[in-house]
């Protein structure tokens, strides 16, 4: 076994006392941004998914941010899981996901959807890496509408500093889709980064939740 090391107390009388300080790091964070104009509904969602080589799939609804599973009553049935906020938004774990608001048309100056996310919130799994699809799609599905059909279809995703990840124009680059997933974010032990997808779709939600579960 081996010996200790020695170690003395190196503070003398009158020595000033160590000024306090803090992590300046906030952790890594992202916003999704979404804007349009006109009276179509467009959501943001997005999905708290395990990749274990595989592809991101969700096994909960917890893991699942979207209008769609926000609480509420329809025709006299409860459906949804995740309560609304005061402040009309909605979150899933823990904070470490909230969504803006439910936007039902593109009238609001700025943004009128939004996503934010906090990837040290989030445990890591026991196997494989979080990934988290991001997803917007027009509602309802089957209005015949595309984006196309909207304009100023744009979606911005950033970092903490501002900086644009992704800026994309779903009226122009996904006009004929319904749906796209514009990409994920990537949750390793070594830090988290945005991958670009670009994929589009005119399936339902159900369908696309159906990909990944």
């Amino acid at each position: 076994m081996s010996t200790p090391s020695l170690k003395l107390n190196l503070t003398k009388p009158g020595d000033a006392a160590p000024k306090l300080s803090l992590s300046l790091d906030k952790g890594e964070r992202f916003r999704v941004r979404l804007a349009w104009d006109g009276d179509t509904d467009i959501d943001l969602h997005a999905l708290v998914a395990v990749n274990t080589g595989g592809g991101a799939k969700v096994s909960d609804f917890g893991d699942i941010l979207s209008t769609y599973n926000v609480q509420r009553t329809i025709r006299g049935q409860a459906t949804g899981t995740l309560p609304l906020h005061a402040d009309k938004t909605f979150s899933v774990h823990g904070g470490a996901l909230v969504h803006s608001p439910d936007a039902t048309d593109g009238l609001a100056t700025g943004d009128d959807e939004w996503v934010s996310i906090q990837p040290d919130r989030l445990a890591p799994p026991a196997a494989g890496v979080i990934e988290i699809p991001l997803v917007a799609m027009i509602h309802p599905q089957g209005s015949g509408r595309s984006f196309r059909s909207v304009k100023n279809a744009r979606v911005i995703v950033e970092n903490a500093l501002g900086k644009e990840l992704l800026n994309v124009s779903l009226s122009d680059q996904f006009g004929e889709f319904v749906g796209v997933q514009m990409g994920s974010i990537m949750v390793e032990a070594s830090g988290s980064s945005f991958v670009g997808v670009g994929v589009g779709f005119n399936s339902d939600f159900n369908q696309v939740l159906g990909h990944f579960s």
